[in-house]
C-alpha cells in the first residue's frame, strides 16, 4: 500500500457509531491501520460524496483519533449512505 491512493466505498461502525474499519474494492483497513498509514503519509484515502471527491484526514478529540473529510473536518462517521464492508 505504500504511496498509494485508495477510494473508500464502505465502513463498519461500532454500535456507538464510530468507525472501526474502512474499505473499498479489494481492500479493507481497521481504523488504527488507516490512521497510522495516513499519519505516516504512506497512503491517501478519498471518498466520493454526491459529485465531489474528498480527501480523508485525521482529527483528534480527547486523545482519540478519527477520520474526517478534508478540508471541512466533517467526521467520516457522519457520512450517510456508506455500505458495510
Amino acid at each position: 500500500m505504500t504511496g498509494s491512493g485508495f477510494h473508500i466505498t464502505c465502513a463498519n461502525k461500532h454500535p456507538n457509531g464510530t468507525i472501526v474499519r474502512v474499505g473499498g474494492d479489494g481492500w479493507t483497513l481497521d481504523l488504527h491501520e488507516a490512521i497510522s498509514q495516513l499519519d505516516g503519509r504512506r497512503i491517501r484515502l478519498t471518498i466520493l460524496i454526491g459529485n465531489a471527491y474528498f480527501d480523508i484526514g485525521i482529527r483528534e478529540h480527547d486523545n482519540t483519533a478519527y477520520l474526517v473529510l478534508e478540508p471541512d473536518g466533517k467526521p467520516l462517521h457522519e457520512v450517510d449512505g456508506l455500505n458495510s464492508c
